[in-house]
């Protein structure tokens, strides 16, 4: 049979849609998705490959810029989709309003999640392990630590600036399905939930929510604003080194 012959359903369209809208359609402007993608879709939905590539195509994609599922190299134009750059400081930011490309579905689990997120946690809560170190949460928490990784880390867990919401529990039906910032998490999510012949990677890679989150740009310790949440860390970062070096000079 031919695989351009066989014809979607209306339900794996509306999948398909579902999961362009909420996790590829920050990659619509190099008018591309990498291969892997597509195939773990399919997968997914139990098609061939070429019906899903030329639904997205048709309905998404310029056909000019059109590059075959099968192919293995990506097109020499067009900006390639960065997932680690962060949105410059918007001040009239609402989540909801940021957000409205997401699906309803999708919007209402990331609201709730960050709103979780961003309540105030008591500093006797019981969920710091490590409390001990130079690097200092800037949201009042208590917590503290060694790492400058682990800080940054930490500061997401207040303030996310990517989420992830898994694409397999999506598609198995389930109502609450798993919704993470961290990558870390994730992944074990995706290796321990789903072991069935899904690679953690390529479900993360599937996963990842065209989230556009805020942060506040004013640094705590000094009167500089910074435009990008990769500024703010640096910016802060260079606080708490200064600190740990002059405590280090007196010792």
């Amino acid at each position: 049979m031919q695989t351009r012959n066989i014809r979607l359903s209306n339900k794996q369209k509306s999948f398909i849609r579902q999961w362009y809208e909420d996790f590829a359609n920050g990659q619509a402007s190099s008018s591309y998705l990498a291969s892997e993608q597509v195939n773990a879709l399919a997968t997914l939905l139990r098609v061939p490959v070429q019906p899903v590539m030329d639904y997205i195509n048709k309905k998404y994609i310029n056909p000019s810029n059109y590059l075959p599922a099968n192919s293995d190299f990506a097109p020499t134009s067009g900006r390639a989709h960065d997932p680690k750059r962060r949105p410059p400081f918007q001040p009239d930011y609402s989540l909801t309003e940021a957000n409205q490309h997401l699906h309803s579905t999708t919007l209402s689990l990331v609201e709730r999640y960050v709103q979780a997120c961003q309540r105030r946690r008591a500093q006797n809560d019981g969920r710091r392990s490590v409390n001990d170190g130079p690097f200092r949460c800037t949201f009042g928490c208590g917590y503290r630590t060694k790492r400058a990784f682990d800080w940054r880390r930490h500061e997401e867990t207040h303030e996310p600036q990517e989420l992830w919401l898994c694409l397999v529990c999506s598609q198995k039906g389930e109502q609450n399905p798993f919704l993470v910032n961290r990558k870390d998490k994730f992944l074990k999510h995706a290796k321990d939930a789903h072991k069935d012949g899904w690679e953690p990677e390529v479900v993360l890679e599937m996963s990842r929510v065209d989230f556009r989150g805020t942060f506040d740009p004013q640094c705590p310790n000094c009167p500089t604003t910074s435009d990008t949440w990769d500024d703010r860390c640096r910016h802060i970062l260079g606080h708490y080194e200064d600190e740990a070096n002059d405590s280090s000079r007196k010792l």
